[in-house]
């Protein structure tokens, strides 16, 4: 396996994480602005979520963040969050279109970034454990 080789997997990977995203509904510019109370309820649902995630329900956990992203998609941590249920149930697909979505509602919303550099390795490469070549990057970033 060559640098070029993986480089042009990644590429290959990010076309079509980009078509799948461009194809979403959830897209923050094409919605109205949340309002309190959406932002209030999508925070409750977000709290669902992370309960739902704890007892490792991971499809209920990513309905509660779909929702909540519903209410209000200006908030990365949604995204982020529905990343991470996708990963916890192995659809490392959906999860990197979510951690770009995350890195596109908020391009300093580290954890996107870091979520993004978990789950490329693990797309491409089923390994059992990502990079730390791929996630020290994203350790950095966050300082």
């Amino acid at each position: 396996m060559t640098l070029q080789s993986i480089f042009d997997d990644h590429i290959k990977a990010h076309d079509k994480v980009n078509i799948q995203a461009s194809d979403s509904e959830d897209t923050a510019s094409s919605r109205k602005a949340p309002t309190v109370e959406d932002k209030a309820k999508a925070e409750k649902l977000k709290q669902e979520g992370n309960s739902l995630m704890t007892a490792k329900k991971y499809e209920d956990a990513i309905k509660a963040y779909t929702q909540a992203i519903t209410l209000d998609a200006t908030n990365p941590v949604y995204y982020s969050n529905r990343a991470a249920g996708y990963s916890s149930k192995g659809d490392h697909f959906s999860a990197i279109a979510d951690a770009n979505k995350a890195i596109e509602v908020d391009p300093n919303y580290s954890k996107g970034h870091h979520r993004l550099g978990y789950e490329y390795p693990l797309y491409q490469y089923p390994w059992p454990s990502p990079s730390p070549v791929i996630i020290q990057p994203c350790i950095l970033f966050d300082r």
